[in-house]
């Protein structure tokens, strides 16, 4: 018996159809209510606030081959 001839593919996705399907599994509501569920609201004004450290480290852990600096790129 022969086998058909084939080829493994790797899917190209973009990262904007990636951040796309991320907002809607989780969406920036849910993560405000987990900051609000685990009491670790702000005391002050940062640089970065909470709800986007939270996605820079959604985006770090899908891209976690490239640097910080990447993932941010990535992610916006």
């Amino acid at each position: 018996m022969q086998l058909k001839e084939f080829s493994l593919i790797s899917p190209v996705v973009e990262s904007g159809t990636v951040l796309k399907a991320l907002e809607t599994a989780i969406p920036s509501d849910a993560i405000e209510q987990a900051i609000a569920n685990a009491k670790a609201s702000e005391d002050r004004k940062r640089a970065l606030p909470s709800h986007l450290v939270i996605c820079l480290i959604i985006a770090m852990s899908l891209w976690s081959k490239a640097t910080i600096s990447n993932s941010a790129e990535k992610s916006s």
